[in-house]
């Protein structure tokens, strides 16, 4: 019986995905959606394998339009809230995670003073292994090379160097933070919970007030949909310090590294 449900379920998942996808011109095998996205598709939109994309609990949007492109390579990750909006060319490598509230757009979509004169547009290409935080705007004419990282918060314009770690409004490279440092935590933290300014490690729930239940919450998500990780809410709420935070998912992340297995 509970390989019939199985059975059953996995079938019902692939016509959510057949219904909710079905504007995309291909896909890979082995999508995984959670929610219900919006998809516009008037140009070309393809998809890699392994493709996992959430809408829940905000919605998340991918445009084509006016004949633009569309074009995610394998195991690509996109968090909920995520707004794709192609009229020339976004192009997402393998290996990708994007996080929550990202907005990725080519174009300008009208001109500063005339919202009836077509903006500027300039095509996008995020290479592959790239990790991009929390609420990062991406605009046109970007290209962030592989392996980068883009810090929670921050404004992309112009060109992110291989293996670089930026962060900022406009994002520029951050030596440190690529070196090992907790600069990456501190602004999803900071950037999920509306704080005027970076945390210290020794902050905490006792000192910083948005850090409340709701927050707790809202931070979790982000830092799982962020880092890829898995991380028990009992585990989370015993961590009473930036510091004890950051060990955590330092923790969390070594561990699926050498298992694959979420922590």
């Amino acid at each position: 019986m509970k390989d019939i449900r199985s059975t059953a379920g996995d079938a019902l998942q692939r016509l959510r995905i057949k219904h909710w996808m079905r504007a995309v011109d291909r896909i890979g095998a082995r999508p995984s959606l959670k929610g219900k996205p919006t998809i516009i598709n008037n140009g070309k939109i393809t998809i890699g394998e392994d493709f996992s994309f959430s809408s829940d609990p905000v919605q998340s949007h991918i445009a084509a339009i006016n004949g633009g492109t569309v074009r995610v390579g394998d195991r690509v990750h996109i968090s909920y809230g995520a707004a794709i909006a192609a009229l020339d060319k976004v192009e997402i490598g393998d290996d990708t995670r994007i996080g929550p509230f990202v907005q990725i757009m080519d174009s300008d979509f009208h001109r500063p003073g005339d919202r009836d004169a077509p903006g500027d547009t300039g095509p996008i290409s995020i290479g592959r292994s790239v990790t991009i935080g929390a609420r990062v705007a991406i605009l046109r004419g970007t290209t962030i090379g592989d392996g980068a990282t883009i810090l929670s918060g921050s404004m992309v314009s112009g060109h992110i160097a291989a293996g670089e770690t930026a962060r900022g409004v406009p994002a520029r490279a951050v030596r440190e933070a690529a070196a090992g440092g907790d600069v990456g935590l501190s602004q999803l933290v900071q950037s999920v919970l509306g704080l005027s300014a970076l945390p210290a490690m020794t902050d905490g729930p006792d000192q910083i007030p948005e850090w409340d239940s709701l927050g707790a919450l809202r931070l979790l998500l982000a830092v799982e949909e962020t880092y890829g990780i898995s991380v028990g809410e009992h585990e989370f709420q015993s961590a009473a310090t930036m510091a004890a935070l950051s060990e955590l998912v330092e923790a969390s992340r070594r561990y699926e590294d050498v298992t694959g297995i979420p922590a």
